[in-house]
């Protein structure tokens, strides 16, 4: 999950130019991938689960390579990327409830599942990028980008800031970009509050036992 976070934010190309796709691709778009299976098989989902998820995942990403290479401009239709970004929002969405449903649910604490929280809330950090993301490329103008940073470090930034309510480095212009803010600040520190000290309590009743 670092891993991804750390490539989301280092001067890569934007994914409106064909290379930032093709790297997007190569690196992000694995590393999506094991680090929401991860979650889940830590988590102890079902098997079968699981399957769905990663047949679900390989059939978006041979998609989405389909429509950046096609012949017809290379992926420069906007539309794409926002269609990527909000498949990818969607999966990650999904898997990040049935993590916190399965984590919910246990008894006891072990590391499985503090490596479990992590990729939790590393994961609403890269759900609020994604949703920049769209909001980027359907408002252009909706952020004051910093000129010598690439849109999509700021962005990723951004997140992390609204994640962990330290701000970031670049304002907005938009009702849709604060309302990303918000619903980030909120549900990271509900994440806090409420998940992470029902782990507390389990690891300190565990302990006193």
């Amino acid at each position: 999950m670092t891993a991804e976070l750390f490539l989301l934010g280092i001067a890569f190309p934007d994914a409106t130019e064909l290379t930032g796709d093709v790297l997007l691709f190569m690196l992000l778009a694995p590393l999506q991938f094991f680090n929401r299976y991860v979650g889940l098989k830590l988590s102890g989902e079902r098997p079968r689960l699981i399957a769905l998820y990663r047949h679900i995942f390989t059939i978006v990403l041979l998609l989405w390579l389909l429509l950046q290479l096609a012949p017809i401009g290379f992926g420069a239709n906007p539309g794409i990327h926002v269609l990527v970004y909000a498949v990818l929002t969607g999966i990650s969405a999904l898997v990040l409830v049935r993590i916190l449903y399965r984590i919910w649910r246990i008894e006891t604490i072990n590391a499985d599942v503090l490596f479990g929280i992590i990729i939790c809330y590393a994961t609403v950090i890269v759900i609020g990028f994604e949703l920049h993301a769209i909001n980027h490329q359907l408002h252009p103008g909706a952020y004051n980008f910093l000129p010598e940073m690439k849109h999509h470090s700021q962005l990723l930034f951004l997140s992390m800031g609204s994640t962990t309510t330290l701000g970031g480095p670049i304002t907005v212009n938009s009702t849709t970009a604060q309302l990303i803010n918000y619903f980030q600040s909120y549900v990271s520190q509900l994440f806090l509050v409420v998940f992470v000290s029902r782990m507390i309590g389990l690891h300190t009743g565990s302990n006193e036992a």
